[in-house]
């Protein structure tokens, strides 16, 4: 089982770290562009490999639903397969 860290504040999450969001796992890529200032939104993109394939956003009170997995740090190919993830050709 993977060892999960959760996020209590919006200033904990690290880009291209990989998170559990409702038993899935997302990859952190930036804060929403178009979200006003005072309601910030951040945007998760799901890795490859699971069956859930849309991004998601979510804003600084439902952030407290992310939890941190340690250890696993996002790649560019990365596809997640079963209980491992591993590194696709191309």
């Amino acid at each position: 089982m993977n060892k999960l860290q959760p996020v209590y504040e919006i200033t904990q999450l690290q880009r291209g770290a990989v998170y559990q969001i409702n038993g899935t796992l997302y990859q952190y890529k930036y804060p929403d562009p178009y979200a006003r200032i005072d309601h910030p939104r951040f945007v998760f993109r799901c890795l490859g490999g699971q069956r859930k394939k849309a991004d998601l956003v979510l804003n600084k009170t439902s952030i407290k639903k992310a939890y941190l997995v340690l250890g696993y740090q996002a790649q560019r190919g990365l596809t997640v397969m079963g209980e491992a993830i591993q590194q696709s050709l191309f």
